[in-house]
């Protein structure tokens, strides 16, 4: 049978496994709040028995128990599964975010919006074909072109201005993006090196994991774990974090295809805050070609009339508009900025012609073939519209991603956070047992005491 001394080894392996069992739930406990962390569980095994001879024969006895680990909770499939809604959010987000800039620049409806610019500029045409002859009718339409030409050209400085930020922006992601990747490799190398040394390396697990979460917010990804503890982690066909080594995201990229490019390889950004930019860059040269658009055939359709029209000079052949480059150069042409009088109304010079007028009025309504079959008026209303329209359909997309991340985001925590009135539970269950090999330990040592001075006399 086992001698009191085995007793006392199990007591006191039972007293440092419940210690053991108390500093991981005092640890849980203490980062209930921290980021990322995962609630950990005491590993409890038994001991191999020992089998000795006793008089009924060979008998096997207990003796005791051992810590086998510190298994950290996680479930791969959610995990895996919020990196992909994740990734996907922060796409609606970055493309929702620009898009309302977008519609902040355009104004539409407001005071101080293109499209009433362009319907006081049409009415004072008409009021100048109504009144022909009249220096007053030609001072209110240069004032209201003019206006129509500083706002257009308003939008279009601040649509170049988000085409800058959102390419800054592509920058600073692209250096977050490395940040993290070497962050990972970092935290790779340390896992490796105490996996091998048989830790249980958790803590640095979690850091690792919320560095993924990180990053899947800014590209679309996906990882590899290996059996040395390292994760490799890749961006399309782009190796970001190797088994052992880091390899940088190229900066070399172009919006219109969302890839980046090394020169050799071209890699496709398909998710996150960077996917988002591109998009947004993409849709944001999109409007400023169809602004050009409308600006190019407002100012060719009035020229062209214009210069049919004989001025109260006694001029005609002169152009309304002058530019060549879409709304970044559009301005009044030198002779309307000069006088007013340059203004033409009719066709004939006579007093009470006002055909050109008339005609440059109707514009406001006429089908043009060279937008679609659209008016000037309906063709920018267009463009407002669909700005709004892709502004909305990316809300909406956010707003069920969102919810679906939160709900995956509580299945995580339901796994993998820490419930205080369980660990709780655990702390005073762990207590009862460290106290209750005290207690044996303690009861031993008297026996044992005892029987020391028994054979002692």
């Amino acid at each position: 049978m086992p001698s009191g001394f085995s007793g006392i080894d199990i007591a006191a392996r039972a007293l440092r496994t419940f210690e053991a069992a108390l500093n991981v739930t005092g640890h849980n406990i203490a980062n209930v709040n921290t980021r990322g962390y995962s609630r950990q569980r005491l590993e409890i095994g038994q001991t191999p028995p020992d089998l000795k001879w006793t008089l009924s024969g060979l008998t096997s006895f207990g003796t005791g128990t051992f810590v086998n680990g510190v298994l950290r909770i996680r479930d791969i499939f959610l995990d895996g599964r919020y990196l992909e809604v994740s990734s996907e959010g922060s796409r609606s987000q970055t493309m929702r975010n620009a898009l309302q800039v977008v519609e902040q620049i355009l104004g539409e409806p407001g005071a101080n919006a293109v499209s009433g610019a362009l319907d006081a500029m049409f009415d004072s045409w008409n009021n100048l074909a109504a009144n022909p002859a009249d220096d007053g009718a030609r001072f209110d339409l240069r004032m209201k072109a003019a206006t129509l030409v500083s706002r257009i050209r308003d939008v279009h400085e601040r649509l170049v201005t988000q085409d800058a930020m959102l390419r800054s922006q592509v920058t600073d992601t692209i250096g977050q993006i490395n940040t993290l990747g070497q962050r990972i490799q970092e935290l790779n190398e340390e896992i490796r090196r105490q996996t091998a040394a048989g830790a249980d390396p958790n803590d640095l697990l979690d850091q690792r994991q919320v560095a993924i979460e990180d990053l899947s917010k800014l590209v679309n990804l996906r990882t590899q774990p290996m059996q040395d503890g390292t994760l490799q982690v890749f961006i399309h066909n782009h190796t970001l974090v190797g088994q052992a080594e880091f390899f940088p995201l190229p900066s070399n990229y172009d919006a219109a295809t969302s890839t980046v490019t090394d020169g050799v390889r071209v890699t496709t950004i398909s998710g996150g805050r960077l996917a988002g930019l591109f998009g947004s860059l993409n849709a944001v040269a999109s409007y400023r070609a169809q602004l050009d658009s409308f600006v190019n055939e407002t100012r060719t359709q009035i020229n062209t009339l214009h210069q049919t029209g004989i001025n109260l000079n006694g001029t005609t052949g002169i152009d309304f508009f002058q530019g060549t480059n879409g709304a970044a150069d559009l301005d009044l042409s030198g002779e309307v900025k000069a006088d007013p009088r340059n203004i033409a109304a009719g066709a004939s010079g006579a007093p009470g012609d006002g055909s050109v007028a008339l005609a440059i009025a109707r514009l406001r309504e006429q089908p043009l073939g060279a937008l679609g079959g659209r008016s000037l008026g309906q063709y920018y209303a267009d463009l407002v519209s669909r700005v709004g329209q892709e502004s909305l359909t990316f809300q909406q997309k956010l707003e069920v991603q969102s919810s679906l991340l939160q709900h995956i985001e509580q299945q995580r925590q339901s796994v993998a956070g820490v419930n205080l009135d369980e660990e709780l539970s655990n702390m005073v269950k762990y207590q009862r047992a460290f106290q209750s090999a005290a207690k044996v330990l303690s009861v031993l040592d008297q026996t044992t005491e005892e029987l020391i001075k028994a054979f002692g006399r």
